[in-house]
């Protein structure tokens, strides 16, 4: 039977995967780029050089974004769920999100996708804020209930 605790553990064990991926994805990103750029986009070593910049460039907040979900996994998993630490774990998540945001949106100049990408990025970090700020208050009213008798 499939039950919340089997979810956290699913996923934890997909963030770390994810992780994986984004190192191994940091790895292969020349040849991906080289791919990309040869057969779907106009071939300019300029180009490949400062999209290869925005890879890299996002990557960074990309890994410290699933380390925040892994601990904030971590936090749910021991039933730690309405504290200061996962507040602030969603929190650097959707500041992160709205880092590759910029980071895409000043590379997409030359590409309708990327500004899509910058776009849903932004959104993504601000629904993060929404949902920051309501596990905030309900750990206030948390809080609050604890001092009542």
């Amino acid at each position: 039977m499939w039950n919340p605790a089997k979810s956290v553990i699913l996923s934890s064990v997909c963030t770390k995967l994810v992780i994986l991926l984004v190192i191994g994805f940091a790895f292969l990103a020349p040849n991906l780029v080289d791919y990309y750029l040869g057969n779907v986009a106009i071939r300019d070593p300029k180009m490949a050089s400062s999209f290869l910049v925005t890879v890299y460039a996002c990557c960074v907040p990309a890994l410290y974004a699933l380390y925040c979900l892994d601990r904030l996994l971590a936090n749910i998993k021991k039933k730690e769920v309405f504290i200061g630490k996962n507040v602030k774990y969603l929190r650097h998540i959707s500041w992160c999100c709205f880092a590759v945001s910029v980071l895409i949106l000043v590379a997409a100049f030359s590409s309708l996708i990327l500004f899509i990408a910058a776009i849903a990025a932004a959104f993504i970090g601000l629904i993060l804020r929404v949902v920051k700020n309501v596990i905030e208050q309900a750990m206030i009213i948390k809080d609050e209930n604890d001092l009542t008798i």
